[in-house]
């Protein structure tokens, strides 16, 4: 009769901590090629996982990483998810259309992206919601008057009455 070897038992449990040593490893591995850094990646691309719509928008608009604790991070958030609500898009295409509006702006002067959504809310608040005009045009008029020289609160105005002209022309759905 042959006695067991008393290693069997510890090299058993030397291959499960190798096993769960590895495991760990190819994780910790997945996760940092997983997350782009700034650096490596070009401007277009800084989106983490679990980065919200508002955090990736500002990101976009300041050609860099804002860090997480920003005060202006909630209230782009905020700003987008109204925003989706009362025009029935994606909070992504808010976001997109939102940058797009600004960027034109910005190549005449300086605009702020939440600027540019809080005038979308403003022109459409207290509107029905069968009777909020599309969202592009909304920020068109938006643009078209800062591009013509007037202030964000005279852009918001002229933007409230595109609206409401836009609404009361609208067919109905």
């Amino acid at each position: 009769m042959t006695r067991p070897h008393a290693s069997s038992g510890a090299s058993h449990r030397a291959t499960l901590i190798g096993i769960a040593i590895l495991a760990a490893l190819a994780v910790l591995m997945f996760s940092m090629f997983d997350r782009r850094s700034s650096q490596d990646a070009p401007p277009g691309a800084l989106v983490e996982r679990g980065m919200s719509p508002g955090h990736r928008l500002l990101n976009e608009e300041a050609g860099g990483t804002l860090p997480s604790n920003s005060p202006r991070i909630p209230r782009a958030d905020a700003s987008i998810t109204r925003a989706s609500a009362r025009f029935g898009l994606s909070k992504d295409r808010v976001a997109s259309l939102a940058l797009s509006t600004r960027n034109a702006i910005a190549k005449s002067q300086p605009e702020d992206v939440i600027d540019v959504l809080d005038a979308a809310l403003f022109a459409t608040d207290g509107m029905a919601p069968n009777a909020v005009p599309a969202l592009p045009p909304v920020l068109a008029a938006y643009a078209q008057a800062r591009l013509n020289g007037a202030g964000v609160p005279e852009a918001r105005a002229v933007t409230r009455s595109f609206a409401e002209l836009a609404s009361k022309n609208r067919a109905p759905r």
